[in-house]
């Protein structure tokens, strides 16, 4: 069962994705996404069963150290391309886009 927290950060994710891939290649990236999230599921398993029960903590340790790492190299490729997925700012301020009798109560 799903706890409220993970359906919560499904629904954010899924929110980034759309709005961060461009709609030209979606489906694309989106399969390439799916197959890298599933593909390391048979590795595990694999390793899960061929190693004793008492590896399984060391085993923890060394996927969550590497989650972290790619999360971070992740993170970091996000930040540096942070200007593609970025709101283009506009040079005109709030004043420019009232209408000319909003602005003349503003200057009263």
């Amino acid at each position: 069962m799903h706890s409220f927290g993970e359906g919560a950060l499904t629904v954010v994710l899924r929110t980034l994705r759309v709005r961060l891939i461009p709609p030209a290649v979606f489906s694309s990236t989106l399969s390439v996404t799916i197959m890298l999230i599933a593909a390391p599921m048979p590795v595990a398993g694999a390793l899960v069963a061929a190693l004793p029960a008492t590896a399984l903590p060391g085993l923890l340790m060394v996927c969550a150290v590497l989650q972290g790492a790619a999360m971070a190299f992740t993170f970091r490729g996000l930040w540096h391309h942070r200007a593609a997925y970025a709101p283009p700012r506009t040079a005109a301020g709030p004043a420019a886009s009232a209408t000319p009798s909003e602005a003349d109560a503003h200057a009263a």
